[in-house]
């Protein structure tokens, strides 16, 4: 057995060593420091390349060693408590004009929007947390949650749609039954099939019937009902990875839908029922302004 692994077994406490023994642990770790953001395997190689520039230094003097001894101390419990027992977070994320599909360790299945994060532990209990659009279906078992910044949605064998960004939160279910709660409105409404809840700046509203529209940007396809078209500007620049410079009102609405098959088409698509024109501008940006026509 190395060094490393005696060791690191004298921490796990996978078998008994003497006090010398952990002493000469202590020693040999005393230089290192906590790291913010590795991984254990990371942090084993630092004691490791540690223990090796020891065994090229047996000349420091017995004094200066206790006090290594004493300072690892803190270091070692620190690492011992954090590291070795701490889970790990796992992240997906997706850029400009992706999505993806992740498989979750129960077999739930989420589809992320452009611009959007989910994290979970890798000790899996069910709870994620969320960041921009995804669609959840969920297999049935123990409560699983979805935390956002906004709220949370808590559901038992469902699929649902889940927007949270930028200040808005809205949830849409399409199967089963969702519990959506946003502690800093006091809100905490049951909502099923069909059913959606918008939560903004300024109200909390209840939809009693969500188009048959609702999740359908998995395929691509954005559909949009009296929305400010600062809004929708948001979402092209999402899916196609561009800039957009808007002269008029954000607050213009807009209601209809665009695809992402094609930036010309899109932009079409959301421009000619508004009366506007778009020029490009730069390799990823566009100017959009009313028609001189």
């Amino acid at each position: 057995m190395s060094d490393l692994e005696k060791y690191r077994s004298l921490i796990n406490h996978e078998e008994d060593g003497s006090s010398d023994e952990l002493s000469d642990f202590l020693r040999k770790s005393s230089s290192l420091k906590v790291p913010s953001k590795k991984s254990k395997e990371d942090i084993w190689k630092n004691i490791a390349d540690a223990i090796e520039e020891d065994r090229s230094d047996q000349k420091k003097p017995y004094v200066w060693r206790l006090v290594g001894i004493a300072a690892s101390i803190a270091l070692i419990v620190t690492f011992s408590i954090l590291f070795l027992s701490a889970p790990e977070q796992i992240e997906i994320a997706t850029a400009s004009g992706e999505k993806t599909t992740q498989v979750l360790p129960d077999g739930s299945k989420v589809i992320l929007n452009a611009s959007s994060v989910i994290t979970y532990s890798d000790d899996w209990n069910r709870e994620l947390k969320l960041e921009g659009e995804a669609f959840f279906e969920v297999t049935e078992g123990e409560k699983f949650l979805v935390k956002t910044d906004f709220g949370n949605v808590q559901v038992l064998g469902t699929s649902f749609n889940v927007f949270a960004r930028d200040g808005d939160f809205k949830v849409a279910c399409k199967t089963g039954k969702v519990r959506v709660t946003v502690p800093k409105r006091l809100v905490s409404e049951d909502i099923v099939p069909g059913q959606a809840i918008t939560v903004d700046a300024d109200t909390v509203k209840v939809v009693f019937r969500v188009p048959e529209t609702m999740g359908n940007w998995q395929k691509g396809e954005f559909y949009f009902d009296h929305q400010p078209i600062s809004e929708v500007f948001e979402e092209l620049q999402r899916q196609f990875s561009i800039e957009i410079e808007f002269e008029g009102s954000g607050e213009q609405e807009f209601s209809g839908y665009f695809t992402n098959k094609s930036l010309e088409t899109a932009l079409d698509m959301v421009c000619l029922p508004l009366g506007l024109e778009y020029q490009k501008t730069g390799q990823n940006t566009f100017a959009i302004s009313k028609s001189a026509q």
